[in-house]
């Protein structure tokens, strides 16, 4: 039986997504978007430079507080605005950036903005700051959503913030069931992993487009892993995303 947080496989599923070399753009309220970016350079020792809203350049982390944009990150570190962040999205410099939509749907469009009609929405978001800008720049687009579900896999969003459709990068989505990754060539989405309390018809079955699988890997997390994690965060404020 699964007793581990869920949130920590898709923490491991994210570090996972990342190699060496990569520069990497955390943005606000990424709690799972940063602990897995720590994960990756800092336990699986990938030589990563991790970048962010707090305007910290790659910061060395004892711990997380409940924002990624809190300025405390660069006491330990050099500033790097986010202008300048931005300026390596429009060079094509910046590998990886992380975004949270409620909303992911065939086409890579995502949605930050409201549930509903735009004009008369049911739920109105946070907004998708600058989503539509970064998405088709960056090589590669990890999408993260801890309530995998038919309401947040869609076939069609309810208003489109952003969208990877016509980019030629790469687009991951990281949940609390597995990953899955637009295949371009095929127009289509493929199961990549699952976790170890999860299999691919249950990832089939909260998800509203089709899904191919092709033995997808099978992520486990050890207890060195989730030690890490826990030191990370000791308040526990991932279970809050």
């Amino acid at each position: 039986m699964q007793n581990k947080p869920r949130v920590d496989y898709a923490i491991k599923a994210i570090s996972s997504l990342l190699h060496d070399g990569n520069r990497v753009y955390v943005g606000l309220n990424s709690l799972p978007a940063l602990l897995g970016s720590l994960m990756a350079r800092d336990f699986y020792h990938k030589n990563l430079k991790i970048l962010g809203v707090a305007e910290a350049d790659n910061p060395s982390l004892e711990s997380v507080t409940a924002s990624t944009g809190d300025p405390f990150m660069v006491k330990s570190s050099p500033v790097m605005i986010t202008a300048d962040s931005f300026d390596m999205i429009q060079k094509g410099l910046l590998d990886v950036i992380f975004l949270g939509p409620v909303q992911i749907d065939k086409d890579t469009n995502v949605n930050l903005s409201v549930i509903g009609d735009y004009r008369q929405p049911k739920v109105r978001l946070t907004g998708g700051a600058a989503t539509a800008y970064v998405m088709p720049l960056v090589k590669k687009v990890i999408l993260w959503n801890l309530k995998h579900s038919k309401r947040s896999l869609v076939e069609k969003v309810d208003f489109i913030t952003g969208t990877a459709r016509y980019s030629n990068n790469d687009v991951f989505v990281v949940t609390d069931l597995g990953v899955i990754r637009f295949l371009r060539g095929e127009d289509e989405w493929e199961i990549t992993s699952v976790y170890d309390f999860t299999s691919i018809d249950e990832i089939k079955n909260n998800t509203s487009f089709p899904l191919r699988s092709d033995q997808p890997k099978v992520i486990s997390l050890s207890e060195d892993e989730e030690n890490f994690i826990s030191q990370l965060d000791p308040y526990s404020l991932r279970l809050q995303t």
